[in-house]
């Protein structure tokens, strides 16, 4: 029987049957004429492996090596990601376009003087320079900063009929705004110079100082929401920009402080005014040794300050006044003006009649310009 059942094996060359083989039913055993899947039919016998036939391939040494997938090569860059000269293209046009974008706003600084919003916001960015002070370089911005302050100042103030007080689209109103600028470039040297005198005197300012006066101001203004309101009505400042300005009047203060306190920079001027006060000692007459010696604007009338009262004078002087008798005069006083002499010429109650002889200290003002004048100044900007 099994003889019988079997097939006869398939010779080559064979015309296939008219009708294709059947395919059992799995569940009857029946046969049905559904096309047999490539699956189902005989596959020749695989060849026999042997267990060294079957080792991974990962055991075979390839001929040549493969380069690695981490790193890039320019031939065949990974996963199809930039080759070494891909970027450089990439960063050689990034720069290019960078250069060209500060270019094209160089233009618009230095040769058109533009002042639009767009170069305000780029040049606070961008530190494009206005002038330069030794080593000191003072910003485009800074420069756009004050004209526009200035500007926002002149264009608050307003004629009878309510117009600004000056028009800047005039001719006269462009002259006026080109002194202006003239101005607040040689302010910007000045300062510039003044932060470099107080860095080498290592004045500094603290936070706390600046809180102080800004608190004074808001105090004395009458609350927060009137100093925005002044602010911004007058100048177009918000609070930061007032904090900035005390911070450099605080510097300013507490440096020609210093200075004038400096023995060595007021050797001069104390001499000359000791000599003054022996002159004074030795009876000479006090309203013409005023008029000859002194530096105050009250010289012309003999050094004559009029009556005055408590608070009305700086304290060093005030103490000195209220201590002498009339007709007393005062040793050397020293306040932040320099070398006074003292003499009082009647007292009324809290009220005092004095004159005085004044030999000035050291002028900071001056101070400053004598080293400007022996500084390095470089001006980009001309208006």
């Amino acid at each position: 029987m099994e003889e019988e059942n079997k097939k006869p094996a398939k010779k080559t060359g064979d015309k296939p049957a008219d009708k294709k083989p059947a395919k059992a039913s799995a569940k009857q055993g029946k046969t049905t004429d559904e096309p047999v899947t490539p699956a189902e039919t005989e596959t020749p016998k695989a060849p026999e492996v042997t267990p060294e036939a079957a080792k991974p391939a990962v055991d075979a040494q390839p001929d040549k090596p493969e380069a690695k997938d981490d790193k890039l090569t320019e031939s065949s860059p990974k996963g199809g990601g930039l080759s070494r000269r891909g970027w450089l293209i990439a960063g050689s046009t990034v720069v290019g376009l960078l250069v060209l974008f500060l270019a094209v706003f160089g233009v618009l600084i230095y040769k058109y003087k533009s002042d639009s919003r767009i170069v305000e916001i780029v040049s606070g960015v961008v530190p494009y320079p206005a002038e330069r002070v030794n080593s000191n370089l003072i910003s485009y911005a800074s420069y756009l900063f004050e004209v526009k302050s200035i500007k926002h100042y002149y264009q608050s103030q307003t004629t009878e009929d309510n117009k600004p007080a000056v028009d800047f689209n005039t001719k006269e109103g462009k002259d006026r705004l080109k002194q202006l600028q003239e101005q607040v470039l040689q302010q910007l040297q000045q300062e510039a110079m003044v932060r470099q005198i107080a860095a080498k005197q290592k004045v500094t300012v603290s936070e706390k100082e600046v809180k102080e006066q800004v608190d004074q101001i808001t105090k004395s203004a009458g609350g927060d929401e009137k100093v925005k309101e002044v602010l911004k009505k007058f100048y177009g400042w918000d609070q930061n920009d007032l904090k900035k300005k005390i911070r450099f009047q605080l510097l300013k203060q507490k440096t020609t402080e210093k200075l004038q306190n400096d023995e060595s920079l007021n050797k001069q001027t104390k001499s000359k005014a000791d000599d003054v006060l022996k002159q004074v000692q030795g009876g000479g007459d006090f309203a013409e040794l005023a008029k000859k010696y002194s530096q105050d604007s009250s010289a012309a009338n003999g050094g004559d300050l009029g009556t005055f009262g408590r608070g009305q004078m700086v304290k060093e002087f005030e103490e000195a006044a209220f201590k002498l008798e009339p007709g007393q005069t005062s040793e050397l006083v020293k306040t932040q003006y320099g070398y006074h002499v003292i003499k009082v010429l009647e007292k009324n109650g809290d009220q005092v009649h004095a004159a005085h002889i004044l030999v000035k200290g050291l002028d900071f003002d001056q101070y400053v310009q004598d080293e400007l004048k022996k500084a390095k100044v470089q001006q980009f900007i001309k208006p």
